[in-house]
C-alpha cells in the first residue's frame, strides 16, 4: 500500500457495517520514529561507546514496545454496526475502547483546528460540543478527493443508521415566532447583527481616511508603507460593508435558499430539495473552545462537491438548537 492510501481516510462499507480506518498516519509516523531511534543508537554508539551496552538495556526494549504499539495503533478502526445498532472504537484494531449505541449518537461534524486543517468527528449527545471521536485524517481543503468521497459516501450512510435507529420525531412545538428570522409573505429572512459590523467599518474608514490626510502616521514613512496603511483599513471596510448587507433567504413559496451580496462574493442558491444536512464546525483557539459555526450542506444531482452555507458562528447549545429548528420548520 502506498504512503498517500495510508494516509487517507479508509473505509469498508457491508450490507450492515461500516468499518472506517482514520489513522493510517500513524504508520508512518512510527518508521520515522523508527529511524530516529537506529539513528540515536548508532550516535550514543560511537560517541559513548563505554556506557552503550548500559544505556541500550533500558532503551532499547523501551523503544521497541512504545514503536510497536505506536504502529499498532494505526490499526485502529470504528465499527457502526447496524445489525446492533452500536458504533465501536476499537484500538489497535482489538481491544473496544469506547461503545455507544445509536441513540447516545447525535451526529457527524466537522472539527476545524485554528492551524487551518479539520476533520470529521461523531459527537453523543451528551456532549455535542466537545472533543468528539475522530472519524477520518485530517484534510487541509473540503476539496479533496478524498475529504469529497468521504462526504458523500460514508457521512449520509452513518446518518441513516442513526435516523433508523431513532427516527426523528415530530416537532412537539410548532414554531410561530422565530427568533432568528422575518417573515414577509412567505420569505424568511435571516436577522444580521449589523452593529459590529458598522462600528468596525467606521473605525476602518476613518484610519483610511486620515492616512490621506496631511496629519497621516504614516506621512514621514516609505510610500509603500504609507499605500499599505491606506488600503489595507479601506478593503477590511469594504469586506465588512458588504457582509452588513449581505442577506439569507428562504423563499417557501418557490423552495429556494438563497444568500446573496451586493459584491457577488459567496452568492448562493439553491432549492430546499438539495439539503443534505447540518454541519457543526467546532472552533478552537489555542485549544479553547471559541465557537460553532452552523453550516448548511447542499449537494446538486451530477456536481463532486458538496456547498457549504454558513448561517450563524454561536456559542450557546440551546441557541444552535433553536436555529436549526427554526431552519427545519421553514423547510418542512
Amino acid at each position: 500500500m502506498s504512503i498517500k492510501k495510508l494516509i487517507k481516510t479508509r473505509w469498508t462499507v457491508e450490507s450492515d457495517r461500516i468499518t472506517i480506518y482514520p489513522y493510517g498516519l500513524y504508520f508512518i509516523v512510527s518508521v520515522i520514529l523508527a529511524i530516529l531511534v537506529i539513528g540515536f543508537t548508532i550516535v550514543v554508539y560511537i560517541m559513548e561507546p563505554y556506557s552503550f551496552d548500559h544505556t541500550m538495556t533500558y532503551l532499547i526494549p523501551f523503544s521497541i514496545v512504545f514503536l510497536a504499539l505506536f504502529f499498532a495503533s494505526g490499526y485502529t478502526h470504528i465499527i457502526f454496526d447496524n445489525s446492533n445498532f452500536t458504533m465501536t472504537k476499537k484500538w489497535m484494531g482489538i481491544i473496544p475502547v469506547v461503545t455507544k449505541s445509536f441513540d447516545q449518537l447525535h451526529s457527524i461534524n466537522v472539527m476545524r483546528q485554528s492551524t487551518g486543517g479539520f476533520n470529521f468527528r461523531m459527537y453523543p449527545k451528551d456532549n455535542k460540543f466537545g472533543k468528539g471521536i475522530a472519524l477520518s485524517s485530517y484534510y487541509a481543503k473540503d476539496t479533496h478527493p478524498n475529504c469529497v468521497a468521504f462526504t458523500n459516501e460514508v457521512i449520509p450512510l452513518i446518518h441513516r443508521y442513526l435516523d433508523m435507529s431513532s427516527p426523528l420525531k415530530e416537532q412537539k412545538e410548532i414554531i410561530t415566532e422565530y427568533q432568528y428570522f422575518t417573515e414577509s409573505n412567505g420569505i424568511y429572512t435571516y436577522k444580521q447583527h449589523r452593529i459590529g459590523a458598522v462600528l468596525f467599518v467606521i473605525v476602518c474608514l476613518a484610519f483610511g481616511i486620515h492616512e490621506c490626510t496631511p496629519y497621516a502616521y504614516s506621512l514621514d514613512k516609505s510610500d509603500m508603507f504609507r499605500v499599505f496603511m491606506i488600503a489595507v483599513p479601506l478593503l477590511f471596510a469594504g469586506i465588512f460593508l458588504n457582509a452588513m448587507f449581505m442577506n439569507i433567504i428562504f423563499d417557501t413559496k418557490t423552495r429556494m435558499v438563497e444568500k446573496k451580496s451586493p459584491a457577488r462574493i459567496g452568492n448562493l442558491k439553491m432549492p430546499f430539495e438539495y439539503f443534505q444536512n447540518f454541519h457543526m464546525i467546532r472552533k478552537t483557539t489555542n485549544g479553547a473552545y471559541s465557537g460553532t459555526e452552523v453550516h448548511m450542506i447542499f449537494h446538486e444531482p451530477g456536481a463532486k462537491n458538496t456547498k457549504s452555507l454558513l448561517i450563524r458562528h454561536v456559542r450557546n447549545t440551546k441557541k444552535i438548537d433553536r436555529l436549526v429548528d427554526e431552519i427545519k420548520s421553514i423547510m418542512r
